[in-house]
């Protein structure tokens, strides 16, 4: 069995073909009942998965984001360590 890689886009490309199909927000299909009942059992089941999907994506993309702004911004001692070797140079 091939593993197949799902994006965030495809994740929202599809809720977005979802909502389109049934007129009604995921917020809708998420708290009202009568917009849940009109969708089919299949596409319950598709929109339920990808808003989970979409939701781990997106806090992977966050964390993802935060250990690279982590690395490339110095903390104020490590620019400090730098000021301290610059004026050492100048000295």
């Amino acid at each position: 069995m091939s593993e197949i890689r799902i994006t965030l886009r495809d994740v929202e490309d599809r809720l977005r073909v979802l909502r389109g199909k049934y007129g009604f927000s995921s917020e809708d299909f998420r708290s009202n009942l009568e917009c849940r009942s009109r969708v089919s059992d299949q596409d319950e089941f598709d929109w339920e998965s990808c808003l989970v999907h979409a939701e781990v994506l997106r806090d992977q993309e966050e964390e993802l984001h935060r250990d690279y702004l982590v690395y490339l911004v110095p903390s104020a001692s490590e620019r400090a360590d730098k000021s301290q070797t610059l004026l050492d140079l100048v000295a």
